[in-house]
């Protein structure tokens, strides 16, 4: 199933431009990743109930998995000092 995916070089482009390149899914769920990495994962209601305005509970589930699993990989990376070449 094909959510709209969004790769980085797409999100890098729009960031740098300014423009409303992205729809409103895609900002959703960067807000969502931005938040979630600001505040440890705690998220208020208000953002919850947008995010199921726009997304089934299996998308929100997954963009959950996600947003974890890369942080995690993240903070592994870090800790071992591995560099990106």
């Amino acid at each position: 199933m094909d959510y709209g995916a969004l790769d980085e070089s797409t999100r890098e482009h729009a960031m740098k431009k300014g423009e409303t390149e992205l729809s409103d899914r895609h900002k959703l769920a960067l807000e969502l990743a931005d938040h979630i990495m600001a505040y440890h994962g705690q998220l208020p209601d208000e953002l919850y109930n947008r995010l199921t305005e726009h997304f089934t509970e299996k998308e929100i589930i997954a963009l959950f998995f996600q947003i974890g699993s890369k942080n995690g990989a993240n903070w592994f990376i870090i800790a071992m000092g591995i560099e990106n070449n």
